[in-house]
């Protein structure tokens, strides 16, 4: 139970004058009865927390044995082994948490069980987890926020993630490389060597979250980029979506759009005139993240009057290269740009790595299934190809 705690010294209130004397108790104290209830007489069962608020202060009582097993920060603050910790009468001091969350916390902690009430607050819980360092907390958050990922906050999810690190997403295990796992025996293999497998650390269960939020973007993509919420991230967050490449759009209108909208936001948030120049400028190399040559002409030229991200001579290229006109002398630079431009988009999104019912691969369609499994066994047969030609070279030079 979170209870007020008077401690009007922290917060500079007036001193509180206290009783000289003590009632007397009129019951004899609560004890346990045949394992039932709390032992409040014996104070080395339980630990007392107090949370410092601004008008007052709470104080949380908790089961010792758990908390001081748990192995988390809180243990360690209760056997002393932070060297910060702040102790008031008794009360071990809890700065900048919630109240409410913090008890639920120190409840899971004692139980081992939780009950979220929305994603916002999984968000919460997996933020105190992990400040307290609760690995075991941290991963079962992450597991109901991917139960629950919804195009409505995923956003929401993808930018909290940015706050352990900017980590990189993991990359999907296909469906034959988990059976393979499965009958293969790993014997005296090297680790390298083996198929990728599940995330196992807090950090590979955020990874592996961050590239499930990606991959629900590339499924929703057109949906997701008319929430004003892709208007509020930053270079770096917007960077990581619009440069997938397996975005499932409609056309390549859609990506337009959104860097029109977003390149005059950001503008607007850094004092800049909203002029052509400027809003090239903020975007940098997201200009060149359209597909271009996908377009039909009417597209690009529509695409034109609504923002130039292409300075004249690249417009003009892309102009001539959609009309059907021949172009010659190109300069390296320009030949990669438009093998860029006119690569197509994958026809699915990758799978994604299961960490609840809602990834499980069984819920995406056979050809969404099957379509990775085609792209993983390409990539392999590109690495099995590369290391015949460097044995190759190496038998060569050693011949």
């Amino acid at each position: 139970m979170v209870r007020p705690f008077n401690t009007s010294a922290e917060n500079g209130g007036d001193q509180v004058v206290r009783p000289q004397q003590s009632q007397r108790p009129t019951a004899p104290p609560l004890v346990c009865v045949n394992q039932e209830g709390d032992d409040f007489s014996n104070p080395d069962m339980y630990v007392d927390f107090l949370i410092l608020g601004n008008k007052e202060n709470w104080s949380v009582r908790a089961e010792k044995k758990p908390i001081l097993d748990s192995n988390t920060q809180l243990a360690h603050i209760v056997n002393g082994a932070v060297s910060s910790t702040t102790v008031v009468d008794g009360k071990f001091v809890v700065r900048d948490v919630d109240k409410d969350n913090f008890e639920i916390f120190v409840r899971y902690l004692e139980t081992k069980f939780i009950k979220f009430h929305s994603a916002n607050h999984m968000l919460q819980m997996l933020e105190l987890a992990s400040r307290f360092q609760c690995r075991q907390l941290e991963i079962h958050s992450v597991k109901e926020l991917d139960l629950n990922l919804t195009i409505d906050h995923v956003i929401e999810v993808f930018r909290a993630l940015w706050y352990y690190n900017s980590i990189i997403p993991s990359k999907a295990v296909t469906g034959d490389q988990q059976k393979k796992k499965k009958r293969s025996p790993v014997g005296g293999r090297k680790k390298k060597d083996c198929p990728t497998e599940a995330p196992v650390t807090p950090e590979e269960y955020f990874a592996a979250l961050l590239g499930n939020c990606l991959q629900l973007i590339d499924m929703q993509a057109e949906e997701v980029f008319a929430q004003e919420a892709m208007l509020a991230l930053r270079f770096e967050e917007l960077e990581m979506i619009v440069k997938r490449d397996a975005l499932q759009m409609s056309s390549e209108m859609v990506l337009l759009d959104l860097l029109a909208k977003w390149s005059r936001e950001e503008c607007l948030r850094k004092n800049l005139d909203l002029t052509e120049e400027n809003r090239r400028r903020v975007l940098g190399a997201l200009c060149y993240s359209p597909r271009y040559l996908t377009m039909t002409r009417k597209e690009f030229e529509n695409a034109k009057d609504r923002i130039q991200l292409l300075d004249a001579t690249e417009s003009k290229l892309v102009g001539d290269l959609l009309n059907g006109k021949k172009t010659s002398g190109l300069t390296p630079e320009q030949q990669t740009m438009v093998a860029n431009f006119k690569q197509q988009r994958p026809a699915f999104a990758p799978m994604p790595i299961q960490l609840s019912a809602r990834s499980n691969p069984k819920n995406y369609p056979k050809k969404m299934r099957k379509a990775a499994e085609d792209a993983a066994g390409e990539r392999n047969s590109c690495c099995d190809r590369f290391c015949i030609s460097c044995a190759r070279v190496f038998a060569c030079i050693f011949d």
